[in-house]
């Protein structure tokens, strides 16, 4: 019984963590879409964390779009 619940414990907590691994690679993506030229022009060279503060730095140089989508990334997390 306990082997089981563990068994069940473990997957329940990889299957969200994997969830959570998901959706934010699809906010970056949706980040590195709508913030193409803010990258470019911005951030160059710069990548993953670093590349999210320098456009959170520079927010008020960001089009609708990419504040739309960088805004997305400060969501609280469930």
């Amino acid at each position: 019984m306990k082997v089981t619940a563990l068994v069940f414990m473990t997957v329940l907590v990889v299957g969200v963590s994997t969830e959570a691994g998901a959706q934010r690679r699809e906010v970056n993506s949706q980040v590195a879409q709508a913030c193409k030229t803010e990258l470019q022009q911005l951030c160059q060279g710069q990548k993953g964390k670093e590349a999210e503060q320098c456009l959170k730095n520079n927010e008020s140089k960001l089009s609708s779009e990419c504040k739309g989508a960088v805004s997305k990334t400060a969501a609280p997390r469930q």
